[in-house]
């Protein structure tokens, strides 16, 4: 519930922006160009917001597994003792396509 609410606000700061740029500063032509960039900063918030709120960027990040491999250790057994995991690269961490 919290990050909804996070969103939302976002959200809510990105729209009274827009409509603060757009019926004040843009009135100011020594502002025009001031004006366009609060709008875009604005747009962003709002998008930014949105996808808070749905909670489009929890899909976003990365996944943590282990390497099947080395069982996340980041070394394998071999005959002279241990060596770096070939799969991992020595991490510890499953590679994306491994994730799928």
């Amino acid at each position: 519930m919290e990050r909804r609410k996070k969103g939302f606000t976002f959200a809510v700061l990105g729209i009274s922006l827009f409509v603060i740029s757009l019926m004040l500063l843009l009135q100011i032509p020594d502002l025009y160009l001031g004006s366009l960039l609060t709008m875009f900063i604005a747009v962003v918030f709002i998008g930014l917001g949105g996808a808070i709120a749905k909670g489009y960027d929890i899909k976003l990040e990365s996944t943590t597994e282990e390497c099947y491999f080395c069982n996340g250790l980041g070394k394998i057994k071999a005959i002279d003792g241990s060596e770096i995991c070939p799969r991992c690269g020595g991490t510890g961490k499953a590679l994306p396509e491994d994730s799928a």
